[in-house]
């Protein structure tokens, strides 16, 4: 299973089903394709980042239409804000989206919802190569930490070069295609 099938899957949906709106909080801008992918005929994606205030109405007029029964709309809401979250009481009191959080859920919530963490849980069997892969980027790529397992080493090379072996790894190396050269040269290989 992929990191974002299993942040969607097995964080945001369970979370989403027991609270009904659920706001992700992300300012690292690490899981909005994942929010996104959550959409359907029962689940209204907000996404904050794209029209300020205008999110916020949004936001309001589907929280609302949730709790109109007969309307036939979606049953949950989900609202992506790519801020922070709020840590005190002020910060709760000017934060737009804070009342759906009072109503909802949030995410994340807690130090089990860090991306290590949640990569970690994901991946249980390869800690040590998560650990390791997160020495050298805080924030790595969902394919950088997908591609670590799978019986081939060197995820970072797998993910720049876009192959699946370890033959292919060196064929991208000693003969790489324009995409691998610039994909090589934008990470500084």
């Amino acid at each position: 299973m992929s990191l974002a099938a299993f942040i969607q899957h097995n964080v945001l949906s369970p979370r989403l089903k027991k609270a009904g709106c659920l706001v992700v909080y992300d300012p690292a801008k690490l899981y909005r394709d994942v929010v996104a992918a959550l959409a359907d005929e029962h689940v209204a994606v907000v996404d904050a980042s794209e029209r300020g205030i205008e999110s916020r109405e949004q936001a309001l007029e589907s929280f609302v239409s949730l709790a109109v029964s007969g309307v036939g709309g979606p049953t949950e809401l989900v609202i992506y804000v790519p801020t922070n979250p709020p840590n005190s009481d002020h910060e709760r009191v000017i934060d737009p989206y804070a009342a759906f959080t009072a109503g909802g859920g949030i995410f994340p919530d807690g130090d089990g919802d860090e991306y290590l963490s949640l990569c970690l849980k994901a991946k249980p069997d390869h800690a040590s190569e998560i650990r390791r892969l997160f020495q050298d980027d805080p924030q790595p790529s969902f394919d950088l930490v997908d591609n670590i397992g799978g019986g081939v080493g060197y995820p970072t090379l797998r993910t720049q070069l876009k192959v699946d072996s370890a033959r292919n790894i060196l064929l991208g190396l000693l003969s790489p295609s324009e995409l691998q050269k610039s994909s090589l040269k934008g990470n500084g290989a």
